[in-house]
């Protein structure tokens, strides 16, 4: 009390009471025991500062506690806490942007209450929402919220489906985070992580020391060829811009990727060389000149010679790679999430790639309904160099003013439409959507398309038009008893059906009617039909012309005897 400004009594003053002056200062044993009594105050005071530098402050302590995946080199679980609350508390703010990137997918159960303003709101505290690749659907209750769904009417379905990736590689940056808060699960719509510095700490440091020197180029537009659109090249391995780990920047899907440029280190000779082969082809020249400029780096040391791959085999590759993780590397390196409702989900996106499981695809009808809305962050901050320094590229045709700027292209992409024309005759050239041997180049998945079956194809149809699966049920349950019985039964039951469910005779309930008789349709081509058919008709044509050519053998011999 003493030291507190303001205080009534001053012991420099000699004990006087500056509320009252005119009190006499006090005699020197008394001024003395004062001063004794402030020195002890004193030290306490220090020691318990000491002590508070020691231990968290109470208004310092962790809002939530993290439970880490066990086993995986990455995944925090965090259960009673309302993420909410973190939109009043900037130092829980803090502790969820530092726990994302650490932790590089943070997951709050049981966030139910959470509202779609409130999770655009939480995002905007993680990253930008200011970029031109939202998608909004009808029933989305923010346009910045992609809704996502098995069901059309819904949301979005089959969204990042076709392959192993990160969001955001059309841009100069893929995004630094992204949110999924589901709002239904259904079992099996699980989405798989991959660690993108376990995998690449699991090459061996061949393959690791090329993927280093590789270019992933990307784009969006209506014509790229023409300048419409926006160009990226984004290093394939890079170091992360705030935790400094290696990642990747990759999309192993048909539609995102254009191809791949590889540097190529050679010395003065071989550079000399190089140029001295490539001389007649201008096309390449341009094309190897644009790259030089654009990825010189902060110390202009672009490699000489460029290697430009076609999307597929490097897509490939990548693919191997996972699949051929074993053992404790893919435990360490892949998760797979199982979703509840209500599980909010917070991820590093540069530092792990993501895949929807097969299970998200499910029918509503039979799997029930899954919807969960999703949010991408930029980040300023956040800066792509490859491993030599050199920055990613991102060139537009579009002129500075266009009014796609901001809309369709990226207010940060370069006005280059020489370069990324030259870039993208390079990539075609070199990189030919069909190779020599027929096969296809163009990257991604190039699995032929599975064919829906027949029961699948119905309920889908049924489903969307909204109607009644009673009367598939009742098939399914008569064509089951029939089976039972025989081949024979079965065909007499199929054709029974089909006469009965024939839309001609149901144009009342056409729509409802229609799915099911191609069902039936499909089960009986399935059966044999036309070939049993075609074999029969043939069996019986032989059979009538060789009675025919029998019976006009025994009438010319019986006329010859006559005769």
């Amino acid at each position: 009390e003493l030291q507190r400004p303001g205080r009534p009594w001053d012991v420099e003053s000699g004990g006087r009471c500056h509320a009252h002056p005119r009190v006499p200062a006090a005699s020197a044993s008394c001024a003395a025991a004062v001063a004794a009594v402030v020195a002890l105050g004193s030290a306490a005071l220090s020691r318990r500062r000491r002590r508070s530098l020691r231990r968290p402050r109470v208004g310092l302590r962790a809002a939530y506690q993290v439970v880490e995946r066990e086993g995986c080199a990455f995944g925090g679980y965090v259960h009673g806490y309302d993420v909410r609350e973190a939109l009043r508390d900037p130092a829980a703010m803090a502790q969820i942007r530092a726990d994302m990137n650490k932790y590089r997918l943070l997951i709050f159960r049981g966030q139910t209450e959470l509202s779609g303003e409130d999770h655009i709101k939480l995002s905007e505290e993680l990253g930008s929402l200011d970029h031109i690749l939202h998608r909004p659907h009808p029933k989305a209750p923010d346009p910045r919220l992609l809704r996502v769904s098995n069901s059309e009417a819904e949301g979005f379905v089959s969204v990042g489906t076709s392959g192993w990736h990160v969001d955001g590689v059309m841009l100069q940056t893929p995004f630094a985070a992204q949110t999924m808060h589901h709002l239904l699960a259904i079992p099996g719509g699980d989405t798989l992580f991959l660690g993108m510095n376990e995998l690449l700490e699991s090459m061996d440091e061949e393959l690791r020391e090329i993927c280093e020197r590789m270019w992933f180029v990307s784009g969006v537009g209506d014509d790229l060829a023409a300048g419409e659109g926006q160009l990226s090249i984004l290093p394939l391995v890079y170091k992360h811009p705030f935790t400094g780990e290696k990642t990747m920047c990759f999309h192993l899907g048909q539609t995102y990727c254009l191809g791949f440029v590889e540097e190529l280190p050679m010395n003065g000779i071989m550079e000399a060389f190089a140029d001295v082969m490539q001389k007649e082809d201008g096309k390449m020249n341009a094309t190897r000149r644009a790259l030089r400029r654009l990825l010189a780096g902060p110390n202009n040391d672009s490699p000489g010679q460029y290697r430009l791959l076609a999307p597929k085999p490097v897509q490939d590759a990548l693919q191997r790679c996972i699949d051929e993780l074993r053992g404790e590397a893919k435990k360490r390196a892949i998760l797979r999430q199982e979703w509840e409702a209500g599980d909010l989900a917070l991820i590093d996106n540069m530092a792990l790639a993501h895949l929807p499981a097969p299970g998200t695809q499910g029918l509503p009808l039979i799997k029930g309904l899954r919807i969960f809305h999703r949010t991408t962050m930029l980040n300023p901050e956040a800066e792509m160099r490859s491993m030599r320094g050199a920055p990613s590229v991102l060139l537009t045709g579009d002129e500075p003013g266009s009014k796609n700027i901001g809309r369709t292209i990226s207010e940060g992409a370069v006005w280059e439409p020489e370069a990324m024309r030259d870039i993208l005759a390079g990539l075609v050239s070199t990189a030919p959507l069909i190779d020599e041997s027929g096969a296809y180049q163009g990257g991604g998945e190039q699995r032929p398309q599975r064919e829906v079956p027949a029961r699948e194809e119905a309920l889908r149809a049924l489903e969307q038009g909204g109607h009644s699966l009673e009367t598939l049920k009742q098939v399914d349950d008569e064509v089951a008893a029939a089976a039972a019985q025989g081949k024979e039964a079965l065909t007499k039951t199929l054709k029974k059906l089909m006469r009965k469910l024939h839309p001609d005779v149901n144009q009342h309930r056409e729509k409802e009617i229609v799915p099911v008789f191609k069902y039936l349709r499909r089960l009986r081509k399935d059966q044999g039909r036309p070939a049993s058919v075609m074999a029969k008709t043939k069996d019986r044509v032989v059979s009538r012309l060789r009675k025919k050519a029998a019976s006009a053998v025994v009438a010319s011999t019986a006329g010859g005897v006559s005769g």
